[in-house]
């Protein structure tokens, strides 16, 4: 999706759906996206900066780090940007940053395709632990088993050398 700053009087609703195709590296990583990431956008233009809020919602297809299962994740996250024009860029090789400058993104010429915005705010909204739900009992470590499923016949705690000598120790 593109924005025009021209069409921009005050305040521009912005409301659609983007295929998953139009995120530039999407396709790379295991992250699939099951559904259109469905947005409701409004697009402030104050000045030269340009302000960005709305809902972003999509549901992915991820996978579980404790037992490798597939499992869909919806992801209901909301889009706060600002937008300022690359003119007003500082231009000192080195500065520093206060901690509202950070949250900045510029922009140039005539129009602003906040897709790659919308793309980073969903993949910030992934957990790092991937975990498919709270009870998950993830794989048997010695045999390899999905404990979700079934039980194993392997002992709980595998035998280590550190193991055998704190058991030594104990008695």
């Amino acid at each position: 999706m593109t924005i025009k700053i021209s069409d921009i009087e005050d305040e521009l609703a912005v409301k659609g759906e983007v295929e998953s195709s139009s995120f530039q590296g999407a396709e790379e990583s295991d992250i699939v996206f099951k559904t259109p990431v469905a947005y409701k956008l409004t697009v402030k233009k104050i000045g030269d900066v340009i302000v960005i809020r709305g809902s972003i919602g999509c549901t992915l297809s991820l996978i579980c780090g404790k037992c490798l299962e597939e499992f869909l994740f919806p992801v209901d996250a909301f889009l706060d940007i600002e937008l300022v024009p690359i003119t007003l860029m500082p231009s000192a090789s080195e500065i520093e940053l206060k901690g509202e400058e950070l949250d900045v993104n510029y922009y140039e010429g005539d129009e602003i395709d906040p897709d790659p915005f919308v793309y980073e705010e969903i993949m910030l909204s992934i957990p790092l632990k991937l975990v498919c739900r709270e009870s998950c009992k993830g794989l048997c470590e010695t045999c390899g088993v999905n404990r979700n499923y079934e039980e194993c016949c392997c002992n709980e705690l595998p035998h280590t050398i550190l193991g055998e000598k704190l058991k030594s120790f104990l008695n």
